[in-house]
Parts: structure tokens; C-alpha cells; sequence
């Protein structure tokens, strides 16, 4: 069998979505005699630097915009039509080698949203869709501490999702498609109801069971905290800091570093001092990833209170090794974790303290626990990163169209 994936994203090493690409593509070949990558150009050196770009049956096909299309892509209201220029330009291309060799399926990988739509359902063949997101809104309640710009990007977020709703490229390619993936129940609730039969819930992102360290994890001399991502509104960072001002009134040495970077450093450095915390946390900057995984060690739980990702590397690589995580109950993390490796923070008709309370008793509770019950959770965190492998996830998608 003879199968493409339209994966505009697809790197190895560099997570977030170029990672789910890569990993779809490599694990795919359980299922194929052939499995060919559509990508951008771009994507091209690296994944030929990598060697298992060169695996049995593996094939990329690259593909990219004129350089004014690229030049155009920088300027945010070009972006929408960029994508959906892209997703056109893929499928021609598709069509081409279609044509020549046909393909017996296609299945549309990354975008991880639908905004752009896809066109591969014009092949003809079997067509399948996700995990895609896109429906995860931030409660309202959740948002008074977000910088204002946050709260505008929010709200222009809710009207898209509205909007989204009756994108024609959208319900096109949801029409085309024999079976829709999503990743959350929130997403769920952008697809029409008419094909909600054809639709099924699953994380878009998983863990390779060989990254799962096997070793016993020692807990740290000291409660160390860590959060790592972009530093924007909707990773939640506010709540991350104003926790740990609670913290410290029982646990006085408990200290909070942010691996990272983004818009938001100014005002949470600023909130960081309004709240009397500045000593205890760390603004380290970004790292690269593979140093980042190997500090996870280091700290006593990881901290992901973000307001709406649909996934959540860094929950999985935390995961990965041995860290517990606390998060909300939104989103993918919400997923990701439960009580055998961490805390998951209710947010259901909680306001903005009280969450910010339960996210303080999450971190005290780790920071007085025994070292046995901790290393409960390490090992219970090593667990269920053992159980949300990209081999299940795509043997998962894959059965689906079977």
C-alpha cells in the first residue's frame, strides 16, 4: 500500500508540531509499503541530515511558495491565505504524482487547525484528517490576570472559532474526509454535527517508549519547579508566579525557573516583583531541547498551567523522565496527566484565586510529601509515558480507515 501524508510541519529534534510530522511519518511505515511525506522545502536539510529520513519505503516530496509568498508569510494578515496558497500548491503537486503512481490513501497530518482547510480530498482516495485542534478557549474566569494584549488575542480568538465554524475550506475538507480525528472534546464541538459519526477523539502528540528513562529518579535536595515553552498569555505563567507566592509562606526555599522566552517576559518579570517573588524565580532563557530534557531531572515537578494547548511536549518529555506535572484541566495536558503522576487542577466554576490556590497546594503538597510518595509519582509519571507512544497513536489513526 502506497499512502501520503500532507505535513507541512515535519522535522526531526524539534518538537511542537514539526515533531508530530516527523514521528506520523517514521511510524506510519508499519501500515504501508510506502509511505511519501508532502513538506516544505524548507524542512528539506534537516530532515536529510537526519538518518532515518533514508528508512525503507520512507519518501519526501518538498514543496514551496514563491519567494513573494515567503516574504508576504512575515506579515500576520498575509498569513491565513499563505497557508491555505500552500495547502493549494500541495495538493497540485499531489496530483501530479497521483497521477503517475497512484496513492491509495492520504492523510492530512499537520496543520494542527483546519483554518487553511486541505485540498487532498480532491485525490480521490481514502482520506483521513488529525488529531486537529482548534476548539480549546480559555474560560472566561481565567482571564482577568492576562495582560491586556492577551485579553484582546483571546477574544479575537473566540471569534475566530466562531467563525470557524462555517469556514467553506474547513467544511469542505471536513466533507471530503472518511474520518476526522480531533484532538480534545472542545474541538469535537467544532465539527458540524452531521459529521460527528465520522469523527473520533485522540491526542495529537505522544512519547517514544525507548526516550522513557528506566532508571530510579532521586527527588531533588530542594522543591524546584520548572515551566518551559513560549512565554505568552495562554501558557498561564501569571498563575505559575502568584502560586508561588503562597508557596513560599510554608515552603520559603521553593524556587520557580521559566526555560523559555516570548512576549510576556517584561510584565511577568514586573509581576514576579508585585507579588515579592523575584528571588525565587529564574528567567533562564531558552535552551536547546536535548539540554532542556536532561534539566528535567533536576526539578521536583513541572509546572503547565496553560489555558488552552491542545497538546503539550513539554507535559510529555516532563513525563518522560520521571517528572511530576501539575496542570489545569484544559486541553491536552488535562489529558496527558492524572493522579498516578501529578496533579491536574480543577478550573470548573473556579475563579482566577482559587485556581491560583489549587495550583499553590499542588506545589506545597509535592514539596511535603515523603520521598516514597514522591518517587510514587515519578515512577507513575514514567508510566504513563510508556502509555502515550506515537506507535499507539498511529496504529490508533491508522485502524480508523481501515
Amino acid at each position: 500500500m502506497r499512502v501520503l501524508l500532507s505535513a507541512y510541519a515535519c522535522e526531526p529534534g524539534k518538537g511542537s508540531e514539526p515533531e508530530v510530522g516527523w514521528q506520523r511519518a517514521l511510524h506510519m511505515l508499519a501500515y504501508a509499503d510506502e509511505v511519501y511525506v508532502l513538506t516544505r522545502s524548507n524542512n528539506r536539510t534537516v530532515i536529510e541530515a537526519d538518518p532515518l529520513s533514508r528508512s525503507a519505503g520512507l519518501h519526501f516530496l518538498y514543496y514551496d511558495l514563491p519567494s513573494w509568498a515567503l516574504k508576504l508569510k512575515k506579515q500576520s494578515w498575509f498569513r491565513l491565505f499563505y497557508f491555505t496558497l500552500w495547502q493549494w500548491g500541495a495538493y497540485r503537486l499531489a496530483a501530479i504524482h497521483h497521477r503517475e503512481t497512484p496513492f491509495d490513501r492520504v492523510y492530512h497530518v499537520t496543520f494542527a487547525g483546519m483554518q487553511a482547510g486541505s485540498f487532498m480530498g480532491r485525490l480521490g482516495i481514502p482520506f483521513v484528517i488529525g488529531p486537529i485542534a482548534g476548539g480549546e478557549r480559555a474560560p472566561f474566569r481565567l482571564r482577568r490576570g492576562m495582560p491586556f494584549p492577551g485579553k484582546v488575542r483571546e477574544l479575537m480568538r473566540d471569534l475566530g472559532i466562531l467563525v470557524q465554524r462555517g469556514n467553506p475550506l474547513m467544511r469542505s475538507a471536513l466533507a471530503a474526509a472518511n474520518r476526522i480525528f480531533v484532538t480534545t472534546d472542545d474541538s469535537l464541538c467544532l465539527i458540524p454535527p452531521k459529521w460527528r459519526k465520522k469523527t473520533a477523539v485522540h491526542l495529537a502528540v505522544a512519547t517514544q517508549v525507548s526516550a522513557v528513562r528506566n532508571d530510579k529518579r532521586r527527588r531533588p535536595e530542594f522543591p524546584q519547579f520548572v515551566f518551559a515553552g513560549n512565554w505568552i498569555h495562554l501558557k498561564g505563567l501569571h498563575l505559575a508566579i502568584r502560586a508561588l507566592a503562597q508557596v513560599l509562606v510554608e515552603i520559603p526555599d521553593a524556587r520557580l525557573t521559566l526555560i523559555g522566552g516570548g512576549p510576556t517576559e517584561r510584565q511577568l518579570r514586573a509581576l514576579a516583583v508585585h507579588c515579592g517573588v523575584a528571588h525565587a524565580v529564574k528567567f533562564a532563557g531558552r535552551l536547546p531541547r536535548q539540554e532542556f530534557v536532561d534539566s528535567l531531572r533536576d526539578y521536583t515537578a513541572c509546572i503547565y498551567p496553560s489555558l488552552h494547548d491542545s497538546g503539550g511536549f513539554t507535559v510529555l518529555e516532563s513525563l518522560q523522565e520521571g517528572t511530576p506535572v501539575v496542570c489545569l484541566d484544559l486541553g491536552g495536558p488535562g489529558v496527558m496527566v492524572n493522579a498516578s503522576c501529578g496533579f491536574v487542577v480543577p478550573t470548573k466554576v473556579a475563579d482566577e484565586v482559587l485556581v491560583v490556590t489549587r495550583i499553590a497546594n499542588a506545589m506545597i503538597s509535592l514539596s511535603t510529601m515523603t520521598d516514597a510518595e514522591w518517587l510514587r509519582l515519578s515512577s507513575g509519571a514514567k508510566a504513563r509515558a510508556s502509555e502515550l507512544t506515537w506507535a499507539d497513536l498511529t496504529a490508533f489513526v491508522a485502524a480508523g480507515e481501515r
